[in-house]
């Protein structure tokens, strides 16, 4: 057996098990069990679909089920706040939590007495005065138990929604897909590092980017769509190295899916299949057809939950939203400023985490360019990722210049997988290890020389 293989899986392995371990317990602690970044956004809606759909989720704490209590209107709410509030009263409420925002209210009862909440709720206030969400409370936000995050793609939401309802409706729950998925980057790069260099040498130089990467740090732990994005990117740039046209198509279709900036990297596939393909129905079927597929299919459930017509419109509207200027924010980082980490976005205080980039890394793909010719002489399948994020980069650009210009630090996140993946090749070859090797040689051979003449000294 090769020990050289053997310690190469060894320590991905290990790092990939010490990501999950550590950002599970960093996103568990008591302090961040509520909302962080802009999971109030995306985790309301992952609820309000589900209700939509009749798919119920839980939230238990302390041998309670939390569940929010929403009145039709605020007319309701006044008339009727003070009879749920004596029906949770006498069924023996732990927390309770009034919302100003939106006509709603949060209770958690005692599992033994949950039932018998709802039934007195339904016996006591009219039916079209209320309906009841059950789970975790909402974040105090305008029209919040409406909201459905229509201006996106739905994947990332499908991601949450499945981890709500297989586990539970708790922000640990939420985060856990995209702990994993930190973890899964990791190995995509590392294996597509690897079949472009062939170097166990370049695939952990690139899995140290990926490990150390304060953005995919960030991104992991909250229940956002960027990691999701940059989980699909990765295995877009996977199928790239091992040039598989179909997973490519997929994958960048489910990038898309995710959210939008995932499809930027298109442009690469569509020159790999204009390069290869010579007939029209199988070029067309790559670059569009499964892409297509790919990235309606997550749809599926909004377009359940509100119908094809709607969604069609809300999706065709959300360009203009996404090439929309959102007013002044002292968080707005525009695609330039990310290279040199200004502006990082703050997701929570206290643990402190934010969204922070890596300019090690992004400004180094900028100096790569004045040696890429001579990389792809020597590694041609270094280009293929290397397009990938400039053509990305490229296209937050242009949302940039045709209106969008309230871009954030997180944005960034899409960026890391071929970035390390560059790097990883790029340092392995630039680098003359020969000169380390060498040096370090020449260190031991001083510490042996200094070693003897310490024991001659001592001897005399």
């Amino acid at each position: 057996m090769d020990w050289k293989r053997v310690a190469f899986a060894l320590i991905v392995a290990i790092t990939m098990i010490g990501t999950v371990w550590f950002a599970y317990h960093f996103a568990s602690q008591e302090s961040l069990n509520d909302y962080i970044g802009d999971e109030v956004w995306y985790v309301p809606a992952s609820r309000n679909v589900l209700h939509l759909l009749g798919v119920n989720v839980t939230y238990e704490h302390n041998g309670s089920y939390g569940v929010n209590v929403i009145f039709t209107n605020e007319s309701d709410k006044l008339k009727y706040l003070s009879t749920a509030d004596a029906i949770a009263a006498f069924n023996g409420v732990k927390l309770r939590i009034e919302y100003y925002n939106f006509p709603g209210v949060y209770y958690e009862i005692p599992k033994d007495k949950y039932r018998s909440f709802l039934n007195e709720l339904a016996l006591q206030i009219p039916r079209d005065a209320y309906y009841v969400v059950p789970g975790f409370w909402y974040p105090d936000k305008e029209d919040i138990q409406d909201y459905l995050n229509t201006e996106h793609p739905f994947l990332g939401k499908d991601i949450i929604m499945t981890s709500m309802v297989l586990l539970g409706d708790k922000p640990i729950y939420w985060r856990l897909p995209g702990i994993i998925e930190f973890a899964l980057i990791e190995l995509f790069v590392v294996l597509a590092t690897y079949r472009i260099s062939r170097s166990y040498l370049a695939s952990l130089i690139a899995l140290a980017f990926v490990v150390a990467d304060p953005t995919l740090q960030a991104t992991s732990i909250a229940a956002m769509l960027d990691i999701h994005v940059a989980f699909f990117v990765a295995l877009f740039v996977l199928a790239l190295a091992y040039e598989k046209e179909l997973g490519s198509a997929v994958a960048i279709g489910l990038a898309g899916a995710a959210k939008l900036s995932g499809a930027f990297g298109w442009p690469v596939l569509l020159y790999r299949a204009l390069k290869r393909e010579n007939s029209f129905i199988r070029f067309f079927s790559i670059v569009v057809i499964i892409p297509g597929i790919a990235f309606l299919i997550p749809e599926i459930t909004i377009i359940k939950a509100i119908g094809f017509i709607p969604w069609l419109e809300q999706f065709l509207g959300s360009f203009k939203w996404h090439l929309s200027y959102k007013g002044p924010n002292p968080n707005t980082s525009p695609f330039w400023q990310w290279f040199v980490n200004y502006r990082a976005f703050p997701f929570h205080f206290n643990p402190n985490v934010f969204a922070s980039t890596d300019p090690v890394l992004l400004l180094g793909m900028v100096v790569l360019i004045l040696a890429m010719p001579w990389l792809h002489r020597r590694k041609p399948g270094i280009l293929a990722p290397f397009m990938v994020f400039w053509s990305t980069i490229g296209f937050f650009a242009l949302q940039y210049v045709l209106g969008g210009k309230t871009q954030f630090s997180f944005y960034a996140t899409v960026l890391v997988p071929p970035a390390a993946v560059v790097m990883g090749v790029a340092l392995n070859e630039l680098l003359k290890w020969e000169a380390f090797r060498e040096s370090i040689g020449t260190y031991w051979s001083w510490i042996l020389r200094m070693k003897e003449t310490v024991k001659a000294r001592i001897g005399r």
